[in-house]
């Protein structure tokens, strides 16, 4: 996803990005699932035009966990 580098080298870090965005939907992926939410930054900050997901999210979803978004 670029990691790191995209700190260093943003044009690296897309190009990277670009390349697992590709490569997943070439293989008929719906959806990307990150272990790491840097990749999740660099995937969708570079353009990502399927959901990419947190694998954390995907668990609190899954186990019918919902954000409190009441503040409360």
């Amino acid at each position: 996803c670029g990691g790191y580098v995209s700190v260093e080298s943003p044009e690296l870090a897309k190009k990277s990005s670009n390349s697992v965005i590709e490569n997943a939907k070439a293989q008929g992926a719906e959806m990307i699932i990150t272990a790491c939410p840097l990749c999740k930054y660099n995937l969708v900050k570079n353009g990502a035009d399927i959901p990419v997901v947190y694998f954390t999210e995907l668990l609190a979803d899954a186990l019918g966990v919902k954000e409190d978004t009441d503040g409360k």
